[in-house]
């Protein structure tokens, strides 16, 4: 593999490319685990319910019309062997959902069809894959993901696999990225493909800063300055992210958020906006709910109808439109541009 540095690479190629204009408010979660919860049956998500946090008529609701639905492959409840097909099926599920609500949600594969499917008023749905073991070590299942839709994918869950190492997991076995892991990377950057760290430990994040060529997400991540807890983000990390070109979504769980636990409100997701912004500017930060993807709720964004509390909050804080705008959504667009340029 040719050695590019992807610092010199992204201020060389990429550093231009604006933060896009949107003619229409953006509201952009980066992570949720619904469509997991609807694959297994326990709820059907394009049903008004009052089980967990989300489904396609309260996001209506709540204003988001940009969602990445994770497919997250169980390493537990399922075998080794097993997890290229359950994240294939989930491709389809997906899929059939989107088809079932045509009026209410649109899959979407480029940044073009994001735009397209906002500006007609309906839910552009975006693809991830949670857990590289999902790949079973074989990179052309990255091709196979591509082929299906997948535009996301988080490369570690709290399993380390074949690619790298997760925070949590003590033992480090790769003591970061793994070589296949490094070629995974740069092939995702081929294909257009966006790279997700969150879950990552800290020597896997900053080895796949030091490899990709393209902007990367921590898609629901939280700030280890304000939870001291090993999935959130040192700020030595949130720099390099930043230097790099890509964005942080601020997660919702509320043991990331602050200790206790029980006392973790809408505010702390402020706080810890702020805490980015501070560190490396509001062209760095999003939103990353994880909702279904934990129990319980977080005081005043009990579900996604409460989401429109966000810019409220970021309005109080004196924050300005423009930079509201980018934490709701043209971040993430921003970064996505950037992955399908590398790649095209």
């Amino acid at each position: 593999m040719t050695r590019v540095d992807p610092a010199l690479y992204f201020h060389a190629h990429m550093k231009d490319i604006p933060i896009p204009d949107s003619p229409f408010p953006l509201l952009v979660d980066l992570h949720t685990d619904a469509l997991y919860e609807h694959m297994r049956g326990r709820k059907d998500i394009t049903q008004r319910s009052d089980k967990g946090h989300l489904d396609l008529p309260r996001m209506k609701e709540g204003g988001v019309n940009g969602q990445v639905f994770a497919v997250w492959v169980s390493p537990t409840e399922l075998k080794p062997g097993e997890y290229c097909d359950f994240a294939l099926r989930g491709a389809d599920v997906f899929d059939q959902v989107c088809a079932g609500c045509p009026d209410a949600v649109t899959p979407v594969r480029t940044p073009a069809g994001f735009r397209q499917a906002t500006a007609a008023g309906r839910i552009a749905a975006v693809l991830g894959v949670e857990g590289g073991h999902a790949l079973e070590g074989r990179l052309e299942n990255l091709d196979r993901f591509y082929e299906h839709g997948v535009r996301v994918l988080t490369l570690t869950w709290c399993n380390s696999n074949e690619l790298g190492d997760s925070s949590s997991d003590e033992s480090q076995p790769h003591k970061g990225l793994s070589p296949l892991g490094r070629k995974a990377v740069r092939r995702m950057n081929e294909l257009g493909v966006i790279v997700d760290v969150s879950h990552s430990a800290d020597m896997t994040v900053f080895d796949i800063l030091d490899t990709s060529l393209s902007p990367v997400i921590a898609s629901h991540s939280g700030i280890r300055a304000r939870r001291d807890f090993n999935r959130n983000l040192t700020d030595d990390e949130i720099k390099a992210i930043g230097t790099h070109g890509g964005v942080i979504g601020v997660v919702f769980l509320p043991y990331f958020l602050r200790e206790p636990e029980d006392k973790a409100s809408v505010e702390d997701v402020l706080d810890c906006i702020d805490h980015i912004c501070q560190l490396v500017g509001p062209d760095h930060a999003a939103l990353g709910s994880d909702f279904d993807g934990f129990e319980g709720v977080l005081a005043g964004l009990e579900d996604v109808t409460k989401m429109g509390v966000i810019s409220s909050g970021l309005r109080r804080r004196g924050y300005p439109e423009r930079d509201i705008a980018k934490i709701e959504g043209l971040n993430f667009l921003r970064v996505w541009d950037a992955v399908a340029n590398r790649a095209a």
